[in-house]
């Protein structure tokens, strides 16, 4: 008798040590392994700050030298740029006035280099110029048009590639021309 309740000692404290082994799991399940946290929300990117309206006037030495003025602008401080759209620029000197349209562009708030897109437009009286892409350069005081233009004046159509107006020199330079067609009124002349 006395090994039966010795085994029966045995196997109480066995089952005892069993539950207390099965709370122990239970308990490091249900603290130790909680479920992760859930994944941090997407942070969607800043919108750069949008304006309805920009209007800029450049002045050098007391004297207006350009206005610009955009339906749209977009500022991108991270690049120092301004994104505009619905493009309108006047250019002023000494004898000059140049307006400037463009479907878009992109000023660059540290160098004031203003690249215009899509349909620009460059005009001066009678004398209209158009291009696909066009950069004011101030260092240079230059309007450069890399891509195809076509200048035309009363009776007259030049084509090409590579323009540059300089602005305080009122000159154009074309860098391969293309074609010029001149269209004459009268062919009679006298001898």
């Amino acid at each position: 008798m006395g090994r039966g309740a010795d085994s029966r000692g045995r196997s109480r404290w066995l089952w005892g040590l069993g539950v207390m082994a099965f709370l122990g799991v239970g308990a490091w399940g249900l603290w130790g392994h909680r479920p992760p946290p859930p994944p941090p929300k997407t942070v969607t990117p800043a919108q750069p700050p949008r304006m309805e309206g920009l209007a800029l006037t450049e002045i050098h030495e007391g004297d207006k030298t350009w206005v610009l003025e955009a339906k749209k602008a977009d500022f991108h401080p991270d690049q120092a740029t301004i994104s505009i759209s619905g493009v309108r620029v006047e250019f002023f000197g000494p004898g000059e006035d140049i307006r400037v349209k463009a479907e878009a562009g992109l000023f660059n708030t540290k160098t004031r280099v203003l690249t215009l897109k899509g349909q620009v437009e460059m005009k001066r009286g009678e004398l209209l110029i158009q291009t696909s892409e066009a950069a004011f350069v101030p260092a240079e005081r230059a309007l450069l048009a890399p891509e195809a233009v076509v200048i035309t004046e009363a009776g007259l159509k030049v084509e090409g590639k590579g323009l540059r107006v300089e602005l305080a020199a009122k000159k154009l330079v074309i860098a391969q021309h293309h074609l010029t067609e001149l269209q004459v009124k009268d062919w009679r002349g006298k001898h």
